[in-house]
């Protein structure tokens, strides 16, 4: 008798997931499951998981060639992938397939795809297009997730992807330093022309949230008795031309999240809502009333290239070193766990990262001296016994 699938409710992130087991594959003898998670609604988890069903016992009828020409399982693979995928991303997957995978693999024939095929694509990848490291594993990790299906449908060996050698990311995360910080927070007392985008500065230094979060903020999401912030809708792009606008949804399940806030950033916030209120009241009906913290003084969004030069500008003028916006949120990390030594689990929260291996690879630089600290503490513990 099989077993039917169970839609389950993760009280945490307040969405449904399930794991369906669709038995053995006739052909590769392998187990088919199918995982899923961050449904917001039931209904479209019941409609989800039926879908999957149905999938899933067409997959084992289905007899694999493996003469297929990789380019066009790709791209039939690539269609599918879309429904799930949100546009900012279907963007990013369009630009790596059409620059970085199918011009190399895309006239191979699937069963022609071994190791010595795959080191040879990752070489000329570094050799003739002389990317980085990170867009070189991208690519690949694209690569290694069309080959996984395969495997799943066919006698492929998937060993081989995991043979290959790929560069290693050896990007130094740049951040800020305790004085600089306070020198940032400083920037009301004195900057005279302060940008009124100021506000999300602050909030992404003192929370550690992406700028695409902050630029999604609204004033329901903060709660100011409790002293938190919300994350769940952002600014992304919403179609493949790249346009931008406001997406209520997140990165990823893990990115749904409750940060707290200290009251420095709260009495920021409140003074800010008073300045908007009072724009509200002077633009009258033409105001969009997008309930947004980052915004206009019409109320529409900020444009994530004005923003970055708002971030720009005061970063200059208070001769602060040259980083990127987007080093702000990693300058709050690396100040909790460097500085104040948090436990890397608290910052991969406030961050909203899906695993804590992200976390750990992301802030390596600054826990060598967590580890010279216990030592430290061990020595003022028992160094007298």
């Amino acid at each position: 008798m099989t077993r039917l699938t169970e839609i389950k409710y993760d009280k945490e992130t307040k969405t449904y997931y399930f794991n369906h087991s669709g038995g053995f594959h006739p052909i590769t003898k392998k187990r088919i499951q199918k995982k899923r998670k961050g449904i917001p609604i039931l209904k479209d988890a019941k409609q989800l998981l039926k879908k999957i069903m149905i999938e899933v016992e067409e997959e084992k009828k289905t007899t694999f060639d493996l003469n297929m020409n990789f380019g066009k399982y790709a791209q039939k693979w690539f269609e599918d992938k879309t429904i799930r995928l949100r546009p900012s991303t279907i963007v990013n997957y369009r630009e790596q397939f059409e620059y970085n995978i199918i011009p190399y693999l895309g006239k191979f024939k699937i069963k022609e795809i071994n190791e010595a095929v795959l080191q040879e694509y990752v070489n000329r990848l570094a050799r003739e297009r002389n990317l980085s490291a990170a867009t070189i594993r991208t690519a690949y990790g694209i690569v290694a997730e069309i080959l996984k299906k395969v495997s799943k449908q066919s006698t492929f060996n998937y060993n081989v992807v995991n043979d290959v050698s790929r560069p290693v990311d050896n990007k130094i995360v740049r951040s800020w330093d305790e004085e600089d910080i306070r020198a940032f927070l400083n920037a009301r007392n004195v900057l005279l022309n302060l940008t009124r985008n100021y506000i999300g500065l602050e909030i992404q230094i003192q929370t550690g949230i992406r700028m695409g979060e902050v630029l999604g903020l609204r004033w329901r999401d903060v709660n100011f008795e409790a002293k938190t912030i919300t994350i769940r809708q952002t600014l992304a792009k919403i179609n493949e031309k790249g346009s931008y606008g406001l997406v209520p949804e997140v990165k990823t399940h893990t990115s749904y999240r409750t940060i707290s806030i200290p009251e420095m950033l709260c009495e920021s916030l409140k003074n800010h809502k008073a300045m908007i209120e009072k724009e509200k009241r002077i633009v009258g009906n033409d105001y969009k009333n997008y309930d947004l913290i980052v915004c206009s003084k019409t109320g529409n969004w900020v444009h994530p290239n004005n923003y970055r030069r708002s971030f720009n500008v005061t970063r200059d003028a208070l001769n602060l070193p040259k980083l990127r916006c987007h080093d702000l949120r990693h300058t709050h990390a690396t100040f909790l766990i460097g500085i104040l030594k948090f436990n890397p689990r608290i910052v991969q929260e406030r961050l909203g990262h899906a695993r804590i291996t992200t976390t750990l690879k992301t802030y390596t630089h600054v826990l060598p001296a967590m580890d010279a600290e216990v030592s430290k503490k061990l020595d003022q513990s028992f160094g007298k016994v």
